[in-house]
């Protein structure tokens, strides 16, 4: 991949590059484990680095998987920041993290964050993006956690922009079905379905993002990242006209 500072990759849509963005953090976060946290903490910021903006991914799992993939990515501009092993997550420390950052952060959160952890995440984050699985273990543990986001301090005091993204479904199954009815009774927005494809697998193995792969069957699944980037921009532009928002 070319340096994303010297030539923006094609196909992306006439978003142009911002210079100088106001700082915005992307907390990617659900309580339940293997629901897609890395596979979007990735992807996104693929599709920032291809606008060239400057973008950080935080990786706070223990398995630092977004920093592995990040390894093997090639002539990236994207900066990567680990949390160390069974260091507690501080307040204090999560605005060191955040002022190594550029404009634009994405946090791939860990899995079975306390109520207390999660309250520190939401209070330095302006959006939240909540991946979701479509299983009945998958939906019930969704509903706890956005409840729970719903009723930290932080979000009381002023809520996030929050929005789901069903991760890994096939759309003519009785499942999907079921995700589908759940994601409509959200006063939430349901963003995209991401497809059951070993193409994310596949690029995660390759340090590569969807937006990477140029090949035209791939065209609707890129067309999803197009979606949530221009929905996460219109966020930004909310999110600057709120006073003490940021």
């Amino acid at each position: 991949m070319n340096s994303a500072q010297n030539s923006p990759a094609k196909g992306i849509g006439s978003q142009s590059r911002s210079s100088s963005p106001s700082r915005m953090v992307i907390l990617i976060a659900n309580s339940k484990g293997g629901c897609g946290k890395t596979t979007i903490a990735t992807n996104l910021a693929c599709y920032y680095e291809a606008l060239g903006r400057q973008v950080s991914l935080l990786d706070m799992d223990p398995q630092q998987s977004s920093l592995q993939w990040l390894k093997l990515r090639r002539d990236t501009t994207i900066r990567g920041l680990g949390w160390p092993a069974g260091e507690p997550v501080s307040l204090g420390r999560l605005q060191q993290k955040l002022d190594q950052a550029g404009p634009i952060t994405i946090i791939d959160s860990p899995a079975g964050l306390d109520p207390h952890h999660l309250d520190h995440l939401l209070r330095l984050s302006q959006v939240v993006l909540v991946p979701v699985l479509p299983s009945p273990i998958d939906i019930r543990a969704t509903t706890r956690f956005l409840q729970t986001v719903m009723l930290a301090p932080s979000y009381r005091r002023r809520p996030r922009r929050l929005a789901v993204i069903a991760n890994r479904s096939r759309t003519r199954t009785r499942m999907y079905e079921s995700l589908r009815q759940f994601l409509a009774s959200l006063k939430i927005p349901y963003l995209v379905t991401l497809r059951d494809t070993q193409l994310y697998v596949q690029a995660m193995s390759n340090g590569e993002g969807v937006l990477d792969v140029a090949v035209s069957r791939h065209l609707d699944d890129q067309q999803h990242w197009r979606r949530i980037g221009e929905w996460l921009e219109v966020q930004r532009h909310l999110i600057q006209t709120m006073p003490g928002f940021r």
